[in-house]
């Protein structure tokens, strides 16, 4: 799974953590502190105390624009206050919470895709399924955080610099070309979508995956938005790798020896393949 800088960036700013006085390895804060008020050039220089690694302002603007889709920031911009922000770390269990809500509404609603076609409608599943590094902080905690901010310091020292497309790792070499256009023809796209929908009707006569509900609910939902993309007849690379070919890889692994892995594994040869990518 690709994993955005932006959000390891928005997590640290809300965890519990500190670089020690050495700049070597992230502690954990003793003390509750006070969530973080102040300009965005204020919010600059707290955001690079967090990671332990220098930003670009546009990786700032992203972690903002993470924070404040995850209702985890109150931004304010008037022509005498200028812009104002207000990280609130301590709503993201009620996120979490909120987003676990909107998939058992979709799930009543027999509205499995709304979560990604509609997120006005299921604002906090939609957020939860863009920013999937947030899951992984719910489940794992500032630990895991603090071992990711180590492992992309010692990236950013080897290399001089950060990625410049904000990921860290790639599905099959995909990321490199991730910003080209992906085009289909007529018949491509009925095959594809054939192949598609055959895998969507398989997750969807599953019961639950891995006995965690919502999972099921938020793969169909990935799958038909990576189905919409290519009926569309274009898309942009990295667009059918979010939701496409990481769910289809997902499918592939946990359903190995099933129907499922099967019918993954071969739609992912088969998109490789169209993509150019051995």
């Amino acid at each position: 799974m690709n994993r955005h800088l932006c959000d390891y960036i928005a997590l640290a700013v809300i965890s519990q953590m500190e670089w020690d006085d050495d700049g070597d390895v992230p502690s954990i804060f003793r003390t509750k502190r006070e969530p973080f008020r102040g300009d965005l050039d204020e919010f600059k220089i707290y955001a690079e105390q967090r990671c332990g690694f220098p930003l670009t302002d546009e990786l700032v603007r992203q972690a903002v624009r993470s924070l404040a889709e995850c209702r985890l920031l109150r931004v304010t911009d008037d022509n005498f206050s200028g812009t104002y922000l207000k990280v609130n770390g301590d709503r993201f269990a009620d996120f979490i919470k909120e987003a676990e809500e909107d998939f058992d509404k979709a799930k009543e609603n027999l509205d499995d895709s709304g979560v990604i076609e509609r997120p006005s409608d299921y604002p906090a599943a939609n957020a939860f399924v863009s920013h999937p590094l947030f899951d992984d902080y719910h489940e794992l905690g500032d630990g895991w955080l603090r071992r990711a901010l180590v492992g992309i310091q010692k990236y950013y020292n080897s290399n001089g610099q950060l990625p410049e497309d904000g990921i860290m790792g790639d599905i099959s070499g995909i990321a490199p070309g991730s910003d080209r256009i992906v085009r289909f023809t007529d018949n491509e796209i009925h095959d594809f979508d054939e192949k598609t929908s055959e895998i969507i009707d398989a997750v969807t006569a599953q019961n639950q995956i891995d006995d965690q509900p919502g999972v099921r609910e938020l793969i169909i939902g990935q799958l038909k938005a990576g189905r919409e993309l290519i009926r569309a007849g274009v898309s942009k690379l990295h667009l059918l790798e979010l939701t496409l070919i990481e769910t289809l890889r997902f499918l592939a692994a946990r359903y190995e020896r099933e129907m499922i892995g099967g019918l993954a594994a071969a739609l992912i040869t088969a998109l490789l393949t169209h993509i150019g990518i051995d």
